[in-house]
This record gives C-alpha cells, sequence and structure tokens, in this order.
C-alpha cells in the first residue's frame, strides 16, 4: 500500500492537492510497515527470513521515490547504524549528496539481504543470482574507448596536478583502478533488462573509504561517479528511479572544474548533454 500510494504521489504535479494526499497515505504505511521490520531485523529466521527480504526491496523504492516528495515527506525514517561521515563538503541538498544518502540507506538494507540468504529459494532466489562473465554482453567499443580514457585520469596532469606522490595519493590512486575495473565488469548488466538492477552493486558493495572519498568530493571519486551514473540510465524505465541519471551527471559536471571536460564527455553524451566552447551545456534530452 505505501509502493502503491507512493507511486500515487510521485506521478502527480507536486504542488496537487492529490500528491499530498498520497503522500501522506504513503507515509502512513510506510511507518507501519517499518514498525515490524525494524524489531524482526535484529532476529532474522526462516519464518521472517523472505518477508524481511521483500520488504527490503520496497525500501530501496521508497528510499529513491521518496525524494521527490514534499519537504518533510521525502525521506525513509530508517538508521541501520551506519556512522560513515568523517566529513561532508559536498553542497547541501545536491543530488550527488542525496543519492550518497539513498546509498547508505541501501547498504543497510543488503545487510539485512545477507542475513535472510539462507532462507531466499525457489523464485525468490533467482533474484539474487549475479550474472557470471559469459552471460553478459561485451562492452561496445565507444564504451571500451570511454574507460580507457577514465583510467588516465590519475596521472593527467591537467586535471591532477604533479606532486610527489605520498601514501595517500598511492592509496586513491589503487582504489580509483579498483573501483573502475569493477565498474568495467559489473556495467555489462546494463543492456540485460533482468539484470540492470545489478548495477546498484557497484555502490552498495564499494569500501567505506571510497564513500568518504566521494562526501568529500575528491575529484577521482566524482568522475567515477560520473561514470556509474551514465550507466545508470540503464534504470529509468523504472518509475522510482528515472531521471537520477541525469541529476547526477549534470551536477557532477557542475561540481568538477572545467579542465575535466574531456572525462565527462561521454557521461555527458550519454544522458543528452552537449559541452559547447563557452563551457556552457546545452541540455538535450
Amino acid at each position: 500500500m505505501a509502493t502503491a500510494a507512493l507511486h500515487k504521489a510521485t506521478t502527480q504535479s507536486k504542488t496537487s492537492d492529490a500528491s499530498a494526499e498520497y503522500s501522506k497515505v504513503a507515509l502512513a504505511h510506510q511507518n507501519a510497515a517499518l514498525a515490524n521490520y525494524i524489531p524482526a531485523v535484529t532476529k532474522p529466521n526462516q519464518e521472517n527470513g523472505i518477508a524481511l527480504f521483500c520488504l527490503s526491496l520496497f525500501l530501496t523504492i521508497w528510499a529513491f521515490a521518496s525524494k521527490r516528495l514534499p519537504e518533510g515527506l521525502n525521506s525513509v525514517k530508517i538508521d541501520f547504524g551506519q556512522s560513515e561521515s568523517p566529513g561532508i563538503t559536498l553542497p547541501p541538498h545536491s543530488p550527488t549528496l542525496e543519492f550518497v544518502e539513498i546509498i547508505m540507506i541501501l547498504r543497510g538494507i543488503y545487510a539485512v539481504i545477507g542475513e535472510t540468504n539462507p532462507w531466499l529459494q525457489g523464485e525468490i532466489e533467482e533474484l539474487l543470482r549475479f550474472p557470471t562473465s559469459p552471460d553478459l554482453p561485451p562492452h561496445s567499443a565507444e564504451v571500451i574507448e570511454a574507460f580507457d580514457l577514465l583510467a588516465q585520469a590519475p596521472i593527467d596532469p591537467q586535471v591532477m596536478p604533479a606532486k610527489d606522490e605520498d601514501e595517500a595519493s598511492a592509496t586513491m590512486n589503487t582504489l580509483f583502478h579498483q573501483r573502475l575495473d569493477h565498474l568495467r565488469d559489473v556495467s555489462r548488466c546494463r543492456s540485460v533488462v533482468e539484470w540492470d538492477g545489478h548495477i546498484f552493486s557497484w555502490f552498495i558493495m564499494a569500501p567505506t573509504t571510497y564513500i568518504q572519498c566521494l562526501k568529500r568530493a575528491n575529484p577521482l571519486a566524482l568522475i567515477l561517479f560520473a561514470h556509474w551514473a551514465a550507466m545508470f540510465r540503464c534504470m529509468d524505465h523504472h518509475w522510482w528511479a528515472q531521471g537520477w541519471a541525469y541529476s547526477l551527471v549534470v551536477d557532477i559536471s557542475d561540481l568538477l572544474d572545467p579542465h575535466w571536460a574531456r572525462y565527462l564527455d561521454w557521461p555527458r553524451r550519454q544522458i543528452g548533454l552537449v559541452f559547447q566552447d563557452n563551457n556552457h551545456f546545452e541540455g538535450r534530452r
């Protein structure tokens, strides 16, 4: 009921009475569901495992779709006890920061799903099956070229000023290439509708250090995120995810210095942005 009401609320005009009413209904049913969900999360078992799994999937939808609701109704009220905020320098209310907040909820949700694995069998078990590499189509030459260019970013003096490599920068470079290799692999699922949701795993399984770098607006973390966000457009056919890819790539383009333009070219083209010579964007959707 919460999901149905949320769907109705987000497909209405934000200023309409109907949207406000459906938003309140969604929140009421959401709170009722969470009242039983939260206590059960600490004690998953054979009896509640499937129910926890199913509600966890609904929470994913709520986390995304609720951001479109009016102030005061636009957040999922659930705390998984994760405190990964050593210092946030992203602008308040920016799409990138809002998305990171959603991802933190999702990381908690998927930790719950992991606890229910022993009791997920049959058709539900199939939802968790990650395709093997031979199952997935290869990237196009254009995507391969974009990834190969991205791999050069850490050593490009135009975007990363030359300096003596210290332990921190060496660690960041290693993290960058690990995340890039994973993105090369997992993004192959985006062209298969049955598996496009696996694009989330890149964020869900990301090390805490990467999330921290993203919150601090580290340029290498942001440029990786821009490529993931462009890939995330494969989820636009879902009402609750529609528009996020566009908003994120636009936001990251604003956050990064103009020197990053060549690395942003591919993500921008994927969501219909054309970069003009005067450093302004022309939106073509």
